[in-house]
C-alpha cells in the first residue's frame, strides 16, 4: 500500500510538471498574480461559508435526541480539522472521520460519536454524487460544443441514475421497515452497533437524512462563487451557469481520484481539462487549479494545527466509553 500511495503522488508531481511545461508555466504564473491579495483574501474567506453548509449538514446527520450533546461551533471546528486531515494524509478519506470521532467531547457515548460521523459521511457522499450527477446532467448539454454529440446521453444517463437512485432509496425504506425479531447487535461492542444506527437514523429521521444531505449539497454547490471569482480576476468571466458546471465537474473528478493524497496533479489536470473542454482556455484552468490547491492546502494546514492543538489540550481523547460517561439512549424510544 505505501508503494501504490509513492507511486501514484509520484505520477501526479509529474502530471503537474508536464502540466506546466506544456501550457508555459511563465505565462500561467503571471495569471496567477492577476489575483492579488484581496482577491486571494477572498478565496481563503470564502471558505468559510461551506464549512459552516457541511457542519449543518452533519448537526442533522445526528439524531433528534442526541442532538444537544453537540454545539454548533464544535461541529464547525472538527469539520475543519478532519478535512485537514483527510487533505493531508493518504487515508482516501478516512482518517479524517476517525478524527472527527475522536475529538467530540468524551462526555459523549463512542457509539453516538462514530454513528454521527458515520453517517454524515454517508450524506456526505449522496450529495457529492447528486451533485455531480444531477448537476452534470441538466448543465453540460448545450455547454460544450466538443462534446455535443454526446449531450443526449448525459442527459438522459443522468435521468436514469436518478430515478434508480429514487428507487433504491425507497425499496430501501420498505424493507427496513418490514417487522423483524431481537436486534443483531443487541448486547454485542458497540462499534458493530454503528450500521444499524445509520440504518435506524434513515428510517426514524427521513427528513433530518435528507436535510443533511441537501446542507451538504449546498457546499458542494457553494465553491461556484470561488471558480467564478476566481476565474474574473484571471480576466475570464462568466455567468451562474458556467460557475455551477465547473464545479459540478470538478467534483466528478475528485470523487474519480479520491486516492490520490493532497490531490496532487489531480486538481490542476482536472480543471485544465474542464476548462478546456468548455473553451475558456487550458492555461486558465490550470491557474485555477493551482489557486484553488493554495487555498485546500492553507485551510488544511490550518486544519491540522488545530487537530494538533486539540490533542494537547485534551490528550485523553478517545473512543472507548469511560465508565463515567451519562448514559445516553441509543435505540429509539418510538
Amino acid at each position: 500500500m505505501k508503494v501504490f500511495r509513492a507511486v501514484i503522488f509520484a505520477i501526479g508531481l509529474a502530471t503537474l510538471g508536464l502540466l506546466l511545461w506544456k501550457l508555459d508555466a511563465g505565462e500561467v504564473l503571471h495569471l496567477i498574480g492577476r489575483v492579488g491579495w484581496l482577491g486571494f483574501a477572498v478565496i481563503l474567506l470564502q471558505e468559510c461559508v461551506p464549512h459552516g453548509f457541511n457542519a449543518l449538514g452533519w448537526r442533522y446527520a445526528i439524531p433528534e435526541r442526541h442532538a444537544p450533546l453537540f454545539r454548533f461551533s464544535e461541529l464547525y471546528r472538527h469539520r475543519i480539522q478532519g478535512d485537514g486531515v483527510n487533505y493531508l494524509t493518504p487515508s482516501a478519506t478516512i482518517a479524517g472521520e476517525y478524527t472527527r470521532a475522536l475529538l467530540i467531547d468524551n462526555a459523549v457515548p463512542s457509539e453516538v460519536r462514530l454513528g454521527s460521523v458515520v453517517t454524515a459521511k454517508c450524506t456526505q457522499s449522496l450529495a457529492q454524487v447528486l451533485v455531480g450527477v444531477v448537476g452534470t446532467g441538466l448543465l453540460l448539454p448545450g455547454s460544450a460544443p466538443a462534446l455535443a454529440r454526446y449531450d443526449g446521453l448525459v442527459r438522459w444517463g443522468a435521468f436514469a441514475f436518478t430515478v434508480l437512485l429514487a428507487a433504491a432509496a425507497g425499496g430501501f425504506y420498505a424493507l427496513a421497515r418490514r417487522p423483524e425479531g431481537p436486534r443483531a447487535d443487541d448486547g454485542r461492542h458497540w462499534l458493530k452497533a454503528v450500521p444499524g444506527q445509520v440504518r435506524d437514523f434513515y428510517l426514524e429521521h427521513p427528513l433530518r437524512w435528507w436535510a443533511s444531505v441537501g446542507f451538504f449539497g449546498l457546499g458542494y454547490v457553494w465553491t461556484a462563487f470561488e471558480v467564478w471569482w476566481i476565474c474574473r480576476c484571471l480576466g475570464v468571466d462568466f455567468g451562474l451557469r458556467m460557475a455551477v458546471l465547473i464545479e459540478v465537474l470538478s467534483n466528478v473528478t475528485d470523487m474519480l481520484f479520491f486516492m490520490v493524497p493532497a490531490k496532487v496533479g489531480t486538481q490542476e489536470a482536472g480543471k485544465t481539462g474542464i476548462l478546456h473542454v468548455l473553451g475558456l482556455g487550458a492555461q486558465t484552468g490550470l491557474a485555477l487549479g493551482i489557486i484553488r490547491h493554495i487555498r485546500e492546502l492553507i485551510w488544511a494546514a490550518l486544519g491540522m494545527a488545530l487537530y494538533t492543538y486539540e490533542l494537547r489540550r485534551n490528550p485523553d481523547a478517545t473512543l472507548k466509553r469511560e465508565a463515567a460517561s451519562p448514559a445516553v439512549p441509543v435505540a429509539s424510544s418510538n
